[in-house]
């Protein structure tokens, strides 16, 4: 039996032979190595010498790898994958932050806080390069040879192929522009959006209903349910946003996305005493551990932001809570005299 100390004397004719393979046949796997075809050739012979075993079959014209050398070649790949894994994560662990990261995030996000985070990221490590796939689809981390993605749903999910960090969880707020606002009957409540004409954003996982199902608590802890026929559905924060301030309908998204709209008075917030639903921005990765420097860079600067984020939208929320911006507000506004 092959000893350990035989093995790890002569790993150097386990990548020679796992060249050889590769390169089908010892010429050209000698220039590649850089090495003459007969001292690469005795290097193989004494291998198998040692294994008592035959790896190849080789004569003038012909060369064919045998079974068990097929398999024998499939493990030292496999040692050759870990052994350049074993200097990355020496050289990632002790080197700055470089190289390429590739991620995926929903237009929302990019359009919203995370389009100032990522120059930021970028200026703070200026080895890195950074593309980004910017679509409202779930993309495939593994088949699309993505390092990272961020994705925002209404309801939690888990993947067990894939490790998910939970960002941040962001509320939704009911919002109108001021005609359609001003439009709505007076009714306490829910009741006031019996008749009102909606909009709607469908994440990557929704199904396609003609149906929507928007749930709310009230003041008094009671849960309600309004069922209603969009005017208008899309898989776009942006576009849903844009409907709304167009007077499309009364529509449901992240409070974030809503702040501008509402401090300018573009926007008026519908029944700003009811708890709606909550988003969950996630990010997903394919491993926690032996992560590159880069990548790790990127999730350990994205949880710092998201962070200082919810403090300042915390802040955000109690300024909103002291603006004139809610339906009855508006309407009495609405009501006095022009100075």
């Amino acid at each position: 039996m092959l000893n350990a100390e035989g093995v790890f004397q002569d790993l150097n004719d386990f990548v020679y032979f796992a060249a050889v393979v590769r390169h089908n046949g010892f010429s050209a796997a000698g220039r590649v190595l850089n090495m003459p075809k007969s001292k690469l050739s005795r290097h193989i012979t004494a291998l198998e010498t040692r294994l008592g075993v035959r790896l190849l079959e080789r004569t003038v014209n012909r060369f064919r790898v045998t079974e068990i050398g097929r398999a024998f070649y499939n493990h030292c790949e496999n040692m050759l994958r870990e052994a350049d894994r074993a200097a990355k994560a020496i050289n990632d662990a002790t080197g700055e932050p470089q190289g390429l990261i590739r991620m995926s995030m929903p237009s929302g996000l990019l359009e919203g806080s995370l389009g100032a985070m990522i120059p930021e990221f970028l200026n703070r490590y200026p080895k890195v390069q950074l593309q980004i796939l910017t679509t409202d689809r779930r993309v495939d981390v593994i088949d699309e040879r993505l390092d990272l993605a961020l994705r925002a749903q209404l309801i939690e999910e888990t993947d067990s192929e894939l490790t998910m960090r939970v960002l941040s969880k962001v509320d939704l707020i009911l919002v109108a522009n001021q005609k359609v606002a001003s439009s709505l009957p007076s009714i306490a409540g829910v009741e006031c959006l019996a008749e009102a004409p909606t909009v709607s954003f469908a994440g990557p996982l929704t199904e396609w209903q003609d149906l929507d199902v928007w749930e709310f608590t009230g003041p008094d802890g009671t849960r309600y349910r309004h069922q209603h026929k969009p005017r208008m559905s899309c898989r776009s924060v942006s576009a849903v946003l844009e409907a709304i301030y167009a007077g499309v309908g009364v529509g449901l998204l992240p409070d974030h996305i809503c702040a501008e709209g509402i401090r300018d008075g573009r926007l008026v917030r519908l029944l700003p005493d009811h708890q709606m639903s909550q988003a969950t921005i996630y990010l997903v990765f394919t491993a926690s551990r032996g992560l590159p420097t880069a990548v790790r860079a990127l999730v350990d600067f994205l949880v710092e932001q998201f962070r200082t984020l919810r403090v300042t939208t915390q802040c955000q929320k109690a300024d909103l809570k002291a603006q004139p911006r809610d339906r009855a507000q508006l309407v009495e506004l609405s009501a006095q005299p022009a100075a």
